[in-house]
């Protein structure tokens, strides 16, 4: 039997955020520095509110092993907790926001939940507003024969400007330089026909310079190598060489720079520096790119 609890702007705050991902005790007294209200102190005070809005039927949680052995547990909303943050939706829940997260797909679901909440928090820290946000199969791009779905979209705006990125959190499970729909060359090349796709339209509506319509894919990979090989294909499928429509770096450095979302940490398709939010678009990063190369496995194996 469900108990009664008053929510709080932070536990509003907090099932905002499970909405957008499923998170651990730890993921989320980290984001918690971007609620509302004063944010959780330690994990101790997180489990207990968690236990708390569950016994109101507002959140669930499922264990997982990790490595090493032992257990750790990690929470995603309930249907009653969707319809709190969404009272005047009649619609259930999607699937993917409330539902236990299969065994082959736990590792990646943790590596995005680990870059959609270091991002939050590094946009906050840079006083980055996130202005729209779409999780897990949330969002598809269709142009023409190609069909992506990113790991995750955020739209961020600074001093008026709109920023929209895509992210691909790549564990190296798809393979790099093959025709196969999965594979990093397809990503790619969906990616730039829905670019030109959404710049025709724009174009034949009556465009305006102020509001050119625009992306960024970034790709988190698990090594360098992988990242700069990504690129070098980037290269390879990019409609127009002069647009930078791909950056890449490794999951490590992302996951370990505290401005994320504002610093050059990136590689765009030539290796050169780049940052998701420019707060200084006059200037240009003075570092000296990053050599990329061809991977040298046979095609479709990398």
């Amino acid at each position: 039997m469900s108990q009664a609890v008053i929510l709080s702007k932070r536990d509003l705050a907090l099932l905002g955020l499970l909405e957008m991902t499923l998170a651990t005790a730890v993921q989320i007294r980290t984001a918690s520095v971007t609620f509302d209200e004063e944010p959780f102190r330690d994990d101790r005070r997180v489990r207990e509110r968690l236990q708390a809005l569950s016994d109101a039927g507002f959140v669930q949680s499922w264990p997982a092993a990790v490595s090493g052995g032992g257990l750790m547990h990690y929470h995603r909303l309930t249907a009653n907790g969707y319809r709190t943050i969404h009272p005047d939706r009649s619609d259930s829940p999607p699937r993917t926001i409330v539902s236990e997260i299969a065994p082959s797909r736990f590792n990646h679901a943790m590596a995005t939940a680990d870059v959609i909440v270091h991002t939050l928090v590094a946009a906050h820290a840079s006083r980055v507003r996130t202005a729209q946000f779409h999780g897990d199969g949330s969002i598809v791009l269709s142009a023409g024969e190609y069909r992506q779905q990113p790991d995750c979209h955020f739209q961020f705006e600074h001093s008026g400007r709109i920023f929209n990125v895509l992210f691909e959190i790549d564990n190296a499970t798809e393979p790099l330089d093959s025709p196969r729909e999965s594979s990093i060359r397809t990503k790619l090349l969906g990616y730039e026909a829905y670019q030109d796709w959404v710049l025709q339209g724009w174009k034949e509506h009556g465009s305006s310079p102020t509001t050119r319509p625009g992306f960024r894919v970034v790709f988190l990979t698990k090594g360098n190598d992988r990242a700069r090989h990504i690129l070098w294909l980037a290269r390879q499928c990019a409609r127009n060489p002069e647009r930078r429509l791909c950056y890449a770096t490794t999951q490590e450095i992302y996951l370990s720079e505290a401005q994320a979302v504002t610093s050059p940490i990136l590689n765009d398709h030539y290796g050169s520096w780049q940052s998701l939010v420019n707060l200084h678009p006059s200037s240009q990063f003075l570092r000296e790119p990053n050599r990329l190369s061809q991977s040298l496995a046979p095609v479709g194996v990398v």
